[in-house]
């Protein structure tokens, strides 16, 4: 692979305000990136060191349990939160082998009793793992971490397409964000089996904090697959599918996956930035040529996906685009 994944510093971003040069600058280099090939490692992220060595310290210790303790606490039906044993889910579009990695599932932590609960099933409290390890407090600061990436990340994305930036993160509040750990058991250096299998993102953005093992890998334009080298202080960045939408096909949903062919184990705990439940994602400027997709409602189609995973299921939303991606 002699391809490799632009690197943008967000430093300015982060810092500067909204109608500086160099502001403006860094959003058109994010705009490129994302238009080009979908994906973006970001240097400048103001994430401290601590709070990611913190939250790699928790998922290693979640998967050095006995897994008869975590199996205590597995996904169900109605309620993706918990512990995903090895090969349980396939593919949402229900045709392929069950991809090999082991997660725990977090979603947004909600108060039970908040009125959005009975508005969605899909908020309310996180399982946590039944183990002495305080696992919350690291997910905790590394979510609210991400999140200010994430949200900075939207707002000049919509900065530099001219897009309704308050209406935009209006849509964000109480979102129907999540975060998976995830493990992938050492492979042989010759397997074709995938970690996980080539798909598309089903959200806004997504930020993955340097994998010191590797294995992602992103296909451009080309049809190449592109090793998603990322230096160890910075994160892997992707526009999702919500992105892709309100932007009119500009910002691409890029296909990738994970081999794992190392013989170690990898480890990571991608985040997933989704809009509220009630938000209807459609583009927010004229569509470019040739793109035409269904509006998304981010509360039925998020169900839908994540009922899809079960191996007796199959996506039925036809906003839905889960096509076989080689």
């Amino acid at each position: 692979m002699v391809a490799s994944l632009p690197i943008v510093d967000i430093s300015e971003i982060r810092t500067s305000a909204t109608n500086t040069s160099a502001y403006s600058q860094t959003a058109k280099k994010l705009l490129h990136a994302f238009s080009d090939v979908g994906f973006a490692i970001v240097a400048g992220h103001g994430v401290a060191t601590r709070t990611v060595t913190n939250m790699r310290a928790a998922v290693r210790e979640l998967f050095a349990t006995p897994r008869e303790v975590l199996m205590a606490d597995m996904v169900k039906k109605g309620n993706y939160r918990g512990f995903v044993p090895l090969g349980y889910f396939t593919p949402n579009s229900g045709k392929g082998t069950a991809d090999q990695y082991e997660a725990w599932k977090l979603h947004s932590e909600t108060d039970p009793n908040d009125p959005i609960c009975s508005q969605s099933p899909l908020y309310g409290a996180n399982k946590w793992p039944a183990i002495s390890f305080d696992v919350k407090t690291p997910v905790i600061a590394y979510w609210n971490a991400l999140e200010g990436v994430t949200n900075d990340i939207i707002v000049a994305l919509c900065s530099a397409l001219q897009m309704d930036t308050s209406f935009v993160m209006s849509c964000m509040t109480q979102g129907l964000t999540n975060m998976t750990l995830l493990n992938y058991p050492p492979m042989n250096a010759t397997t074709d089996a995938w970690g996980i299998h080539p798909h598309k993102d089903f959200n806004v953005i997504t930020a993955l904090a340097h994998d010191p093992v590797g294995g992602l890998e992103v296909r451009a334009r080309s049809g190449e697959w592109i090793d998603a080298v990322c230096p160890e202080d910075a994160f892997v960045l992707n526009v999702g599918d919500m992105m892709e939408l309100w932007s009119g096909g500009r910002l691409i949903s890029t296909p990738h996956r994970v081999i794992n062919r190392t013989g170690e184990a990898r480890q990571s705990f991608p985040f997933f930035s989704k809009p509220r439940h009630d938000v209807i994602i459609e583009p927010l400027i004229a569509p470019i040529d040739g793109f035409d997709r269904l509006p998304l409602h981010v509360g039925t189609s998020a169900a839908d996906i994540w009922y899809s995973n079960w191996p007796d299921a199959a996506s039925t939303d036809p906003a839905q685009e889960l096509g076989s991606y080689q």
